[in-house]
């Protein structure tokens, strides 16, 4: 038994290495210096870049955001680059309103050749509105391919193909300078493949996602001769990346100028997404050194590769394996693998019955376990986070979903799960024989997979590590008690292929995926039977997997206060409705503050939303008297235009500034739909050709009209014709980000425990006025 016991723990000890370097594994450790020679990337030079964009908030309209692109402009011409901008309205399908100003160059081939495609490097250089100084987002992407474009440079390279630097600008605001950038600029017929770089937090590894209009066989067979040293990609990836309520520019080069691309971000940290944390100080730099691995591969590569036509027709499955890199097959290849690996599977269960190893009562009784801890793990983390946000209820001020000790929380789940699962499967150790256990996971996996395979078939490749299972069940079938080694190397695939993906879920998508990390834990250990299952220490793995989860439950708890390191983010608002006469506070926060409270002391709950809520659909929570003050909304001028039809009449409205603004949100109430109808000179895109398609316009399914991202106080007009029978009612939002330093409010200063909330309208004075026809 000590012999045994005493291998057990050996084996757990490699288990536990081998988690530990998947993970970390994932990207660079190594953090390039100064000292760096000029031909290669370094990791501290673009992180002066850093340095320079990302101090200060920088958001399309403000006086920062110049001082931004002048540094931008000055480092590509220190470069001996040719610098041109451009500058245009923008009219999004959602109705967003901006002018974008883009920066754009261009590195010729030193060896062109005929009808070669140009490559593109994309990266936005605006921050997010209103508050964060974009040090990650995306002020990296820049940084990034500054630092990378000069280092190529510096090796006098022979390449065929141009390659042209597009930083975009109003990406924050619906991805405004791309969408210039692709309609407008002649460039961009020259264009065969686009690399974006971006973040959706601080840290961690970069994971590559496809963007395509067609197959992505083409691109995937590219991006395995540029993969870089620590590639992380997988088809599942891009399918998650739709969810998310987001695009980035990449994307508006695939929709409008069918333009491919592949698309690098990491998006752990997530805290910092779009927060006043978003700062130089706080930027993982091994984040940023993936980046620069991923950019040096692919400018040798790509700047001599074939980019004319990469419009495959197939797609491929793909992944990433710690140390062995890319690997793709076709989809074509889904099913026959699928197929093999089954019916080997029934081959299986077929021999083991035969010879009489396996036995069906015992099989049976496998199912009983498993689907136990399936069950009580995932009721019990889904439960147990809705209890940690009633114990924790400040938690909801992230909107980001991911609180600052989110990844305790992590930790906390995944040994809940390992201790549940340990527990129950102890409790029939001498009843249940290994190999007749493995029969129930294993045949969930295949329904799980067969289902993946239908819908979604990105993630098909989870039968990868089931071979390598269903050949360990194989030895545990033939030997009573098979060697420990195979066994182990037979069920690391598993850990380098699952592993990932149990942080990956509450990391991107917030920590109310942790059921879908749990769930995974379980399906891990499944994988991990034969090696588990053998284990005679299962009592002492569970005991020190509660000790685990409790010890990061106690660390999250102490690490659950505020601090001027985890701030708290906050909201206030001041509005003034000219036609009521009446101002009021209002806050989007659950839970008032010492901050906050002062303006709240007698107040009314809110439930409906503004016409400016956040992407997170958030809405003013309550509403209390403010003192009326010298705010002065905009003079309207009205014009009557001449209509197209008698039955129709036409206007033209023009909103004369009596104050700086920085967002104007227009809405009608009434849903009317419009003829016609142009901001600027500027008409709003169908979504598709279908008669009965979405517009904002013509079709409306919301109040909002216009969004308007205000720059360099130029003027907003609109026109627009309607029915003579119907009878309209807009809203007109004015909205400046000067709450805290309005000389005639007595908004103090947030203290340092304390940030902007991101995501919403916040530190902002709002003039509301109605206009009637």
């Amino acid at each position: 038994m000590r012999k045994r016991a005493y291998k057990d723990i050996i084996c757990l000890l490699v288990i536990a290495a081998s988690v530990w370097y998947v993970f970390y594994d994932l990207y660079p450790s190594e953090i390039t210096d100064l000292s760096t020679q000029a031909t290669e990337f370094s990791t501290l030079r673009a992180f002066e870049h850093i340095k320079e964009i990302g101090d200060k908030p920088h958001y399309i309209g403000s006086e920062a955001h110049n001082i931004k692109r002048n540094y931008i402009v000055n480092a590509l011409e220190d470069m001996d680059l040719e610098v041109q901008t451009q500058q245009g309205f923008v009219l999004s399908r959602e109705g967003v309103l901006t002018i974008p100003e883009n920066i754009i160059t261009r590195l010729p081939a030193t060896n062109p050749q005929a009808n070669s495609k140009a490559l593109l490097l994309l990266s936005h250089y605006d921050s997010a509105v209103h508050s964060s100084p974009g040090a990650a987002d995306a002020a990296s992407g820049v940084a990034t391919i500054l630092e990378a474009v000069r280092a190529f440079k510096a090796s006098n390279p022979s390449f065929q193909n141009d390659i042209i630097i597009v930083f975009t600008d109003g990406e924050e605001v619906g991805l405004a300078g791309a969408e210039l950038f692709a309609k407008e600029h002649p460039w961009i017929d020259e264009v065969g493949l686009a690399l974006n770089f971006e973040s959706r937090g601080s840290g961690g590894p970069s994971n590559m996602v496809v963007e395509t209009n067609y197959g992505n066989s083409d691109l995937i067979a590219l991006f395995d001769k540029a993969q870089g040293e620590h590639p992380l990609a997988n088809s599942l990836m891009y399918s998650v990346y739709k969810l998310l309520p987001n695009d980035t520019d990449s994307t508006v080069f695939k929709k409008i100028a069918d333009v491919p691309g592949f698309f690098f971000a990491f998006i752990d940290d997530h805290y910092d997404y779009h927060a006043a944390l978003d700062v130089p100080e706080r930027l993982d730099k091994r984040s940023l050194a993936h980046q620069g691995d991923y950019l040096t591969a692919a400018l040798k590569q790509f700047s001599s590769a074939d980019l004319s036509d990469l419009t495959s027709e197939q797609d491929e499955v793909y992944f990433t394996v710690t140390e062995l890199g890319l690997i793709h097959y076709p989809f074509s290849w889904v099913w026959v693998i699928y197929a093999v690996v089954f019916i080997l599977f029934l081959a299986l269960l077929f021999f083991g019955f035969k010879i009489k190893s396996l036995n069906r009562k015992e099989v049976f009784l496998g199912f009983v376990p498993w689907f136990l801890s399936l069950i009580i793990v995932g009721l019990v983390t889904y439960f147990g986070w809705q209890g940690i946000l009633i114990l924790y209820p400040d938690y909801d001020s992230i909107l980001q979903g991911f609180p600052y000790n989110g990844h305790d929380y992590i930790v906390f789940f995944v040994a809940l799960a390992l201790f549940i699962t340990f527990t129950t499967y102890q409790f029939y150790d001498e009843r249940l024989n290994p190999k007749n256990a493995m029969v129930a996971p294993l045949l969930t996996w295949f329904f799980l997979i067969l289902i993946l395979n239908i819908f979604l078939k990105g993630a098909a490749f989870f039968i990868i590590p089931l071979v390598f299972i269903v050949f360990a069940f194989f030895l545990m079938i033939r030997f009573q008690i098979p060697s420990y080694l195979f066994l182990l190397i037979l069920i690391l695939p598993s850990l380098s292929i699952i592993a990932p993906f149990i942080q990956f879920f509450p990391v991107g998508l917030g920590l109310k995926m942790s059921v879908i990390s749990a769930v995974f834990t379980v399906l891990l250990f499944g994988s991990l039977i034969p090696v588990f299952g053998y284990f005679s220490i299962k009592k002492g793995v569970a005991t020190m997997a509660l000790l685990v989860a409790i010890g990061f439950f106690i660390k999250a708890h102490l690490d659950a206060e505020f601090t001027e390191e985890r701030p708290e983010p906050n909201s206030l608002v001041y509005t003034q409705d000219t036609e009521m006469n009446l101002a009021t506070w209002n806050t989007y926060d659950e839970l008032l503050d010492s901050w906050t409270s002062p303006y709240f002391e007698t107040y009314v709950d809110l439930t409906s939303s503004a016409e400016y809520q956040s992407k997170y659909n958030t809405a003013y929570t309550k509403s209390s008297s403010a003192p009326l003050i010298d705010v002065l909304g905009s003079d309207i001028q009205i014009d009557t235009l001449e209509a197209t039809q008698s039955d129709f009449k036409k206007f033209r409205v023009t909103l004369n500034y009596r104050r700086e603004v920085n967002r104007i949100v227009i809405s009608e109430t009434t849903l009317t739909n419009f003829k016609s109808f142009e901001v600027n000179g500027e008409v709003a895109d169908f979504y598709t050709d279908e008669a009965d398609a979405y517009h904002v316009h013509q079709n409306r399914f919301h109040p909002n009209l216009i969004d308007y991202y205000v720059v360099n106080q130029e003027p907003l007009y609109f026109e627009f014709e309607v029915s003579e029978d119907k009878a309209l009612d807009f809203v007109i939002n004015e909205i400046s980000f000067d709450l805290l330093s309005h000389p005639d409010l007595p908004v103090k200063s947030r203290p340092d425990t304390k940030i902007p909330k991101p995501f919403v309208v916040n530190d902002a004075m709002i003039t509301k006025q109605k206009l009637m026809f």
